[in-house]
């Protein structure tokens, strides 16, 4: 693994104060002649999902602004990227050869698993992950590891089954997700790990994980759009990234009877029998001895 840290000089991206998009595709070009174009493919429209003046600048002028979350992010990169090594190996057998960046993006995604100069890639988006309050060592750590796991679904599994419709769209995402979370769980060696969790997030996921898991299934089987279950400038019922959740408790039901080698290996039939079977087991939400919430499939 490559750890690459962007952000040494990207206080060249706003010269008088003020992001500057030509200041910028200089900064990113040192890094990868690819790079940028890729950033702006996938951010800005009509070929990405944000309006640049609206949605996009707003954002990289108020991080130039957060020069304490900056530092903070700093440090937590450093720590997290310290222990890649010796935790990687609960769940590679070997390093696999990935280039983790942290990097001022264009608001594409705080975590970004991906292929760049024809390698793996884990692209972090300073931009994202301070507009959302992650830069916390523990969640920056729990990031890198999300991403990690499509990393490894990719080397040990398929990522990618083939889907026919709307709806095994949506099924393959929540696939996808849930393996990731249920990877980065496993890294963090904490099985109740969301780094989406502020707020009361994972109080409502758990509260609510029947209708979750009902409403998913019914949009999946209508071809409905799930959109609202994942990203963070979307959500279901006021709760963004929801999909992350009830991916993971899906990943979870699947470790009953297969391991997670055989769960990444599965094709789009297997899943869609699956994910019925998922839906007509009810969640049962319990108290530990210690007062925390616990469930069970």
């Amino acid at each position: 693994m490559r750890v690459i840290n962007a952000l040494d000089n990207v206080i060249s991206c706003f010269p008088h104060g003020k992001f500057d998009l030509s200041a910028w595709e200089e900064y990113i070009a040192a890094y990868s002649p690819h790079l940028g174009q890729k950033c702006r493919q996938n951010a800005i429209q009509p070929t990405g999902k944000y309006d640049f003046e609206k949605d996009i600048l707003p954002v990289l002028n108020g991080m130039a602004a957060s020069k304490e979350q900056l530092l903070e992010l700093n440090h937590s990169f450093a720590a997290a990227a310290s222990k890649l090594d010796e935790n990687s190996s609960k769940l590679f057998p070997q390093e696999p050869e990935v280039n983790i960046i942290l990097y001022l993006g264009l608001c594409n995604a705080a975590g970004w698993a991906t292929t760049l100069d024809n390698k793996d890639a884990i692209l972090l988006g300073a931009e994202k992950i301070i507009e959302l309050g992650w830069q916390e060592e523990k969640t920056m750590e729990a990031l890198i590891f999300h991403e990690l796991g499509h990393i490894w679904h990719k080397l040990y599994g398929n990522l990618e089954p083939a889907a026919r419709s709307p709806g095994e769209h949506s099924l393959v995402q929540l696939y996808q997700e849930g393996v990731a979370m249920r990877c980065q769980q496993i890294l963090c060696q904490d099985d109740g790990m969301y780094h989406q969790n502020k707020d009361g997030w994972l109080d409502w996921c758990m509260e609510n994980t029947e209708e979750l898991k009902q409403e998913y299934f019914r949009r999946v089987a209508n071809n409905e759009s799930t959109q609202d279950f994942f990203g963070d400038w979307c959500s279901y019922q006021g709760h963004s990234d929801v999909g992350y959740y009830l991916g993971c408790q899906f990943i979870k039901y699947l470790e009953k009877e297969y391991t997670l080698v055989q769960i990444a290996n599965l094709n789009i039939s297997e899943l869609g029998r699956a994910f019925t079977s998922f839906k007509e087991n009810r969640v049962a939400i319990g108290f530990t001895e210690s007062g925390k919430k616990s469930f069970c499939l």
